[in-house]
């Protein structure tokens, strides 16, 4: 059977979660649904199919109540006119007071929380007992690793929670990065939002101790975000100003993934970094914290990379300098890396979900 679904998120640009979303509706497109999405905000970018809702119309630059009050009748009447028989509810979730009022008036159909990082504080909202009763009844909790699901289960005791992985789009990846990449250096990536949890700051410092520098194998830093100024200061402060360079946030990253020697990920937490396995796609190896949650179900050790101690920056930069001068362990980590990432596949996670609409939908009987 088919069903209409519709994509509730933010916004289609930005981040893994926004590009998931858009990958998914691609999916269940093409699984035969009739898919809607509904953004919050007028900031699209990423790939997608089905009807486009963009209740960003109604924000006309304005941040105010009576503004937020506007958009949020309207998603009431898009999703009591449509009739969705399934709603995928990829927003943060961090308001209490807002998600009672919103499970209460305007979601009056069968809901699945979609939760794509390890901090459930964004998904779920305090206090605890708020959480427990707006969720129970959910027809489902979707998580993108196997590490949240488990962290739901211990602390809030659901039964209705399920992981299913992000998707990598690999033909499109693939094409996208033989588009011109302008650094014409010899250098490793990072790439993400330039905010505290990706730890860009500490990542310099085990870039500087490590053999990089010397081999004038520079660092770019792909992203956008609030902690840019302060990475100046501190690219600055460690004498790093011909060696590193920051790049604003890219719709199209992948020239820059193929063409750099392996990717560093440095962050305190995670939830299924799409980073990662768009790095593999692209053949290029990686290096990553074992931090919460996803590296670990992503990265095979010694085999399309190198999975590091969690916050242990001496052996990051041990891990680098490895990755560098090791060439055997290299290109047995070039040579995996796009065959470990097939189980992420377009067409292996239409199965996972085409199975999961069909089951969920059938246990309401």
């Amino acid at each position: 059977m088919t069903y209409k679904i519709c994509i509730l998120i933010e916004r289609l640009n930005g981040g893994g979660a926004e590009r998931s979303a858009g990958l998914l509706s691609i999916i269940l497109s093409e699984l035969g649904h009739n898919v809607a999405l509904i953004t919050l905000f007028d900031d699209i970018a990423y790939p997608y199919k089905g009807e486009l809702i963009n209740l960003g119309a109604y924000k006309n630059g304005s941040t105010s109540s009576l503004n937020k009050y506007y958009r949020y009748k309207q998603l009431y009447r898009e999703i009591k006119e449509h009739q969705f028989d399934i709603v995928l509810d990829f927003r943060m979730k961090n308001f209490p007071l807002r998600e009672l009022i919103l499970n209460k008036i305007v979601f009056r159909t069968n809901m699945i929380n979609m939760v794509r990082h390890f901090n459930l504080k964004w998904y779920f909202p305090n206090p605890i007992l708020l959480s427990k009763y707006l969720y129970k009844g959910y027809l489902s909790i979707n998580t993108v690793s196997k590490t949240i699901q488990k962290e739901i289960e211990k602390k809030f005791s659901f039964s209705n929670v399920s992981s299913i992985y992000s998707p990598v789009d690999i033909s499109y990846i693939k094409n996208k990065a033989q588009q011109e990449n302008t650094i014409t250096d010899d250098y490793v990536i990072a790439l993400g939002r330039l905010n505290v949890i990706k730890q860009f700051d500490k990542l310099l410092e085990a870039y500087k101790i490590s053999v990089l520098p010397l081999q004038n194998i520079k660092l770019y830093i792909v992203g956008s975000g609030p902690e840019r100024k302060a990475l100046l200061t501190k690219i600055k402060r460690l004498n790093l100003q011909d060696k590193v360079h920051l790049l604003p946030f890219q719709n199209n990253p992948f020239p820059y993934l193929a063409g750099a020697k392996f990717l560093i990920m440095s962050s305190l937490g995670e939830g299924f970094p799409r980073v990662l396995i768009e790095s593999l796609a692209c053949e290029t190896p990686i290096i990553s914290f074992d931090c919460k949650s996803g590296p670990n179900e992503i990265i095979i050790d010694r085999k399309n990379g190198l999975l590091v101690e969690n916050q242990n920056f001496e052996a990051l930069t041990n891990a680098i300098n490895e990755m560098y001068t090791d060439n055997t362990l290299y290109e047995i980590c070039k040579a995996n890396a796009l065959d470990s990432i097939q189980s992420f596949s377009m067409n292996q996670t239409s199965v996972k979900w085409d199975k999961y609409i069909t089951e969920l939908m059938e246990s309401r009987f």
